[in-house]
């Protein structure tokens, strides 16, 4: 009799308590689904377009947490005349570098209202990137010195322009392959003292590749933050962003003749002034909702160019990154994800996409919890790490979570499970 209510007692515990009967998900444990039937149709787990929406890539304000941040390596340069006399140096030149980075930063962290198209009111959507200072090795700042008399300067307009040249960068760049190096350079001496050069206060720039030139920094003696938008335009371009006033693939960004360079009182600025990020116009502070998404697309792509250029912290696990799915969500566009992935009771997550988890992380599905695994779906770690896999622990009175798969869908370098 004693060991009969031993055996039972040992029954509760082990069906009622997560801790007592977690459990690894096995292949066959997931329910496969065929993509032509009812149940597959309900679970919205057939196939999408091999070519995603750049919409797949938002961030869901509604569950910012889904959507890391995304972190781009760059360092910084300024060029200068062996006299070092025509550029910042030393720890002023470190110090307006840092500050430039942090206020183009917190316009990245917080987005505004596009006045274009007038009287629409987009969505305003966090662009969750940021720049990271990338030292070459850990006793330098990231921010370094050349003087150079041969190459030190920025001509912008006229016969001996030589803003897309690359000389400079060929012979200067570092880390080029995995670093977004950005040149600050003075204008030419005798562009300075033209009557007709327009030497640009707001400051100038060029993306050519994997770098940037900036200029008009210095002899216009604004504060680092008077060329956020500068920084941030060029950047937007390493990303995959055209200008918005024509032609970028965007529908929610109109074409324009960009006649405006702020709002005035007066027409046509007061309707027709813009302050897209990839217009010129005097604040540069405003993404659409294409645009964000188009950037984000570019940035999951694992073989996007751009793509090495990020702080690959997905790699694995970092603090305070775990997530968890408390209601029903989808996730379209691929993902990177820095913890582990819950779904709790009641929840229901619904991948159409890469999702890449940290190395020896896992995901939970709590009793009552759906994963639904979609035609293009693939879990992975994009390091080549090992991930932990799929637990699905047991609740008494219950049910375990599920995990319902389409043709297609696909697990990878799990520990615990390969599907």
């Amino acid at each position: 009799m004693n060991k009969t209510w031993v055996c039972l007692w040992g029954f509760l515990l082990a069906f009622s308590f997560p801790g007592y009967a977690q459990k690894w998900l096995s292949a066959k444990k997931i329910i496969r689904v065929d993509a032509h039937t009812a149940l597959n149709r309900d679970l919205n787990l057939g196939s999408v377009p091999n070519n995603r929406s750049s919409f797949d890539y938002l961030p869901d304000t509604a569950h910012l947490a889904h959507f890391p941040i995304r972190y781009l390596k760059v360092n910084v340069h300024f060029m200068n005349a062996r006299n070092r006399a025509y550029n910042y140096d030393g720890e002023a030149a470190i110090r307006f570098a840092k500050e430039l980075i942090d206020y183009a930063n917190r316009d990245l962290q917080t987005n505004n209202q596009l006045w274009l198209p007038y009287r629409q009111k987009l969505p305003v959507l966090p662009p969750r990137y940021q720049y990271v200072l990338t030292p070459r090795q850990a006793n330098d700042s990231g921010v370094y010195f050349h003087y150079d008399d041969q190459l030190y300067y920025y001509i912008h307009k006229g016969p001996t322009a030589n803003l897309y040249d690359t000389e400079v960068l060929d012979k200067y760049q570092i880390m080029k392959d995995t670093v977004l190096n950005i040149f600050i350079m003075p204008h030419h001496p005798d562009s300075m003292r033209s009557a007709w050069y327009n030497k640009s206060a707001g400051g100038v720039g060029v993306m050519l590749g994997n770098a940037i030139k900036m200029a008009g920094m210095y002899e216009g003696r604004q504060p680092a933050w008077a060329y956020r938008g500068v920084l941030n335009h060029e950047v937007g371009h390493f990303l995959g962003l055209l200008h918005a006033f024509y032609g970028d693939g965007c529908d929610d960004t109109p074409e324009h003749g960009n006649p405006c360079w702020n709002r005035t009182t007066n027409a046509p600025c007061d309707t027709a002034a813009s302050n897209n990020m990839m217009d010129y116009n005097a604040l540069q502070n405003a993404l659409s909702p294409c645009q964000i998404g188009t950037m984000h697309a570019r940035m999951a792509d694992t073989n996007s160019y751009e793509r090495r250029f990020l702080v690959n912290n997905w790699c694995i696990q970092q603090p305070d990154q775990d997530i968890v799915v408390r209601d029903s969500v989808e996730w379209l566009g691929d993902k990177d994800l820095c913890g582990n992935l819950t779904i709790a009771e009641g929840g229901v997550l619904s991948i159409q996409a890469r999702v890449s988890l940290p190395e020896n992380a896992r995901i939970t599905l709590l009793p009552g919890a759906v994963l639904r695994l979609g035609s293009k779906a693939i879990l992975h770690n994009a390091c080549g790490l090992e991930w932990e896999g799929i637990e699905a622990p047991k609740r008494f009175l219950v049910a375990r979570g599920k995990v319902f798969a389409a043709p297609g869908a696909r697990i990878r370098g799990a520990k615990f499970l390969n599907y």
